[in-house]
């Protein structure tokens, strides 16, 4: 495995600097690692889920933990880089479903997928909270405590594969007000959150509101953002990157800020190339390091 280049080492705290091998289209595992080596990242957060997300295949990892975690190893190891995070969100229904069947089905494929994340050597695995299913008759309330139970049982058994299991406060999420993120952590001893500032800001929250996050987030993304466009190029957005830097470490925050755009048709159509724009994006995380 590669060693952190891009990373910062003040004292105790180690800040690392990742690239995802899911922000370049639909791409391979072979491919996407191309792209993050010629950008300069030596660190990867790793996609497992569907669309754009899925170098991985969640069932192909669960039928074959082994030989699946072998064959993402050589293929890391051929370009020196290391893995962070799996990206997985969830296995095509959310991990509160009002059916019994289906929150058991994603729990077996959850101990599958984890047994080859620990093969693989991630350090974390990242799943999406869950929504309210109004149109199944959920309440927000049996929603959140749906949420609970599953995440409590996926960290138990994370850590039994020496996995920090971490979930992203997205949009539409029964999480995505700080508030009811930090609600969720204090229901899950264990859990953690992977931060990306781009969903709260489309809630028209600034960073201080965002920040009270920072103590529970084992993991960052980072992509611009802005009111009026969830994906914003790095100089456009609102999102202040050299303030978050400052910010983690002023926190002592010893973990990953993995630049995570991804690629949509509508952007590709403006003009958008991203892989110029996460080279930038990674320029500015880079530069706002180095000043600390």
């Amino acid at each position: 495995m590669g060693t952190f280049t891009h990373s910062r080492l003040l004292g105790s705290l180690l800040i690392r600097i990742a690239g995802a091998t899911f922000s370049f289209g639909d791409l391979t595992i072979e491919q996407a690692t191309i792209v993050v080596d010629e950008l300069g990242f030596d660190l990867v957060d790793v996609g497992a889920g569907w669309s754009n997300y899925h170098q991985i295949l969640p069932q192909e990892a669960v039928d074959d933990p082994d030989g699946q975690a072998d064959r993402l190893r050589r293929v890391l190891d051929a370009h020196q880089l290391a893995v962070s995070e799996l990206f997985i969100m969830h296995f095509g229904h959310p991990i509160n479903h009002p059916a019994a069947q289906i929150r058991e089905w994603t729990r077996g494929m959850f101990e599958g997928i984890t047994h080859f994340a620990q093969k693989s050597g991630f350090e974390s695995v990242m799943m999406i909270p869950g929504h309210v299913h109004e149109e199944e008759g959920q309440s927000a309330q049996e929603a959140f405590d749906l949420s609970v139970e599953e995440l409590r049982f996926m960290v138990d058994v994370a850590q039994q594969r020496e996995l920090q299991c971490n979930v992203e406060p997205c949009i539409g999420s029964i999480a995505e007000q700080p508030a009811d993120a930090i609600r969720l952590i204090d229901a899950v001893p264990g859990l953690g959150l992977t931060v990306d500032y781009a969903h709260q800001v489309q809630l028209g929250l600034g960073p201080e509101q965002i920040e009270p996050l920072h103590p529970h987030a084992r993991h960052f993304h980072a992509k611009q953002s802005s009111p009026e466009s969830f994906q914003a190029r790095p100089d456009e957005g609102v999102i202040d990157f050299p303030r978050l830097m400052r910010k983690l470490d002023a926190d002592d925050y010893e973990g990953v800020v993995c630049v995570e755009f991804v690629t949509q048709e509508p952007l590709l159509e403006a003009g958008w190339d991203f892989k110029t724009e996460t080279a930038r994006l990674k320029q500015i995380l880079d530069e706002a390091l180095a000043t600390l």
